[in-house]
């Protein structure tokens, strides 16, 4: 005898089955930050910071909303060393970064296909540095 589907055994069936949702792969935690310090005069520290905060964070709002980056921020100070700008990006891997940086290089220079903006920028912040840091994660349990 062969088994029949009835409105209500396919209707019980979808009511049972996981949401879509919960299908889909979960976000690995990130793995890696990458941070850029900047030696900035102290006269032009505030339109450094405007032109990070406005083109640079807008590019990188849009890659986080497509998933290329977990997240952006900026951080200065007010004494302390040199590095008085910093921006960090934080991603999955190596490789994720690299995709999300040539992303954000490619909609930087559609915005400023000049190099004004950037040229600004580096008489402002004179000089700068990369770093790579990795993500401990917490133990198991915590």
């Amino acid at each position: 005898m062969r088994a029949r589907f009835t409105p209500a055994i396919l209707l019980t069936g979808f009511l049972l089955a996981p949401p879509l949702e919960a299908q889909e792969e979960e976000m690995a935690p990130p793995g890696i930050t990458v941070v850029r310090y900047f030696e900035c005069n102290m006269g032009g520290v505030g339109e450094a910071i405007g032109m990070l905060n406005g083109v640079g964070r807008t590019i990188a709002m849009e890659l986080i909303e497509e998933g290329l980056l977990y997240d952006y921020g900026i951080l200065t100070h007010a004494w302390g060393d040199e590095w008085n700008l910093i921006d960090y990006f934080v991603v999955e891997n190596m490789p994720a970064f690299n995709r999300a940086w040539q992303e954000f290089l490619r909609r930087f220079v559609q915005v400023d296909p000049e190099g004004e903006m950037q040229a600004r920028f580096t008489e402002l912040c004179g000089r700068h540095k990369d770093n790579i840091y990795s993500i401990v994660q917490p133990p198991d349990g915590d």
